[in-house]
C-alpha cells in the first residue's frame, strides 16, 4: 500500500473515531506501517483509545473461561496447547463495539458483515497459544485476522510468525526488543491500542498462506488482553444480521442452579454422562442441570470462597485472581 493510501485510511479512521458517542474513541495520532509480505502483515499504531480498550476488557472479564482447541472429532477440548482464558462479544453489542467493527472494516476493506463475533482473550504469566493457523478449509474461510491489543505487557506475549520475513531489516530493532520466543521472526509486542492485521490466504483469495502460521508467545511479566476480529471471504452468518441482535444473557457460573425442573429426574437416569453437553455444559455454555449433576455447590450469598470455587469448576477465571482487573 502506498503512502497516499495509508494517509487516506488514517483520515477515514480519524473521522470515524470523532463521530462516536460518550466514550472517547479518538486514538492519538494513528499511523500505519507494513511489516511483512510473508505473510502480508500491517501494523496500526494507536488504533484504539484507552477508553475503548478499557471498555472491551470490562465487558469480557466476568465471562472469561479457559480457552479450547478443536479436538480429533471436531469438539472443543481444553489442552495445554492453548492456555489462555477467553470469551466472545456478540456483533454490534453496543456503540463502542460497533465503532471498532466499523474501524476494522475501513482498514481491511471488508464489510462489517464479514466479521465474526469478537473474541477477547486474557493471557496471564506463562500462558500461550502455540503455533497455529486461523483459516479452515470451508466455503468461506477466514481471509484475515485483526488483533487489537487491549493492554500493555511488560515482557513476552508477542504475536510472532515462525515462517516469516521482515519487510525491512531495521524493523526488529524499532519494534523490539522481543522475548526469546519471538526472536528471529516477524513479531508484534502487545501495546495498548495498537493493532496488527495479517492475511491467512494468498492474494488469489483461495489458497492458504503457509507464512500465516503464528504463535501467541508466553507472557513473562504482566497480563495480556487482546481482541480478535476474524474476517471471512463471505458474509459471516448473515441471517443473524437481518434484525437487531438480542443481547446474549451473561453466564453466571457462581450460581449453582438447574435451569429445568426435569433435571433431577434426568440426572437420576444417567443423562449427566450420556448427554454432558446439555446437562453439564460445553465450551461456550453452562449446563442446564449443573446442580443435579453435582458440578457445583449451592452457596450462601456472602460466601465468596464457595462462589469462586463454582467459577473454577466451570472453567472460568477466578474473580479474585491476581491481576484480574
Amino acid at each position: 500500500m502506498d503512502g497516499g493510501g495509508l494517509a487516506l485510511i488514517s483520515l477515514l479512521l480519524a473521522v470515524a473515531a470523532s463521530s462516536a458517542g460518550a466514550i472517547d474513541t479518538a486514538a492519538a495520532h494513528p499511523w500505519f506501517e507494513p511489516v511483512s509480505w510473508y505473510p502480508r502483515a500491517f501494523v496500526a499504531h494507536n488504533f484504539a483509545s484507552k477508553e475503548e480498550t478499557d471498555h472491551m476488557i470490562k465487558l469480557a472479564q466476568p465471562q472469561l473461561r479457559r480457552s479450547t482447541v478443536v479436538g480429533s472429532r471436531g469438539e472443543s477440548v481444553v489442552d495445554n496447547y492453548r492456555t489462555s482464558y477467553g470469551m466472545f462479544i456478540r456483533r454490534h453489542h453496543d456503540e463502542v463495539v460497533s465503532t471498532l467493527e466499523k474501524r476494522v472494516a475501513t482498514w481491511t476493506k471488508y464489510n462489517v458483515t464479514h466479521q465474526e463475533d469478537i473474541q477477547v482473550l486474557r493471557y496471564g504469566t506463562t500462558q500461550e497459544y502455540k503455533a497455529h493457523f486461523d483459516s479452515l478449509d470451508d466455503d468461506s474461510p477466514r481471509t484475515a485476522t485483526v488483533l487489537i491489543y487491549l493492554s500493555d505487557v511488560e515482557s513476552g506475549g508477542e504475536t510472532t510468525f515462525p515462517n516469516s520475513e521482515w519487510i525491512d531489516p531495521a524493523l526488529p530493532k524499532a519494534l523490539g526488543p522481543f522475548s526469546e520466543c519471538a526472536q528471529g521472526h516477524v513479531a508484534m509486542k502487545p501495546k495498548r491500542g495498537d493493532a496488527i492485521v495479517f492475511h491467512s490466504l494468498n492474494p488469489d483469495g483461495r489458497s492458504h498462506d503457509q507464512h500465516a502460521l503464528h504463535t501467541a508467545c508466553p507472557v513473562i511479566v504482566g497480563v495480556k488482553y487482546v481482541a480478535i476480529f476474524w474476517i471471512h471471504t463471505k458474509p459471516f452468518r448473515p441471517e443473524q444480521l437481518k434484525g437487531p441482535l438480542a443481547p446474549e444473557p451473561p453466564m453466571v457460573p457462581e450460581d449453582c442452579v438447574d435451569a429445568d425442573p426435569g433435571c433431577p429426574g434426568w440426572a437420576a437416569s444417567g443423562e449427566c454422562d450420556r448427554n454432558p453437553g446439555f446437562m453439564r455444559g460445553a465450551a461456550t455454555t453452562l449446563g442446564t442441570c449443573r446442580a443435579s449433576c453435582g458440578d457445583c455447590v449451592v452457596c450462601k450469598p456472602d460466601d465468596q470462597t464457595c462462589r469462586r470455587e463454582n467459577r473454577v469448576k466451570a472453567g472460568f477465571l477466578p474473580i479474585h485472581d491476581p491481576g484480574f482487573f
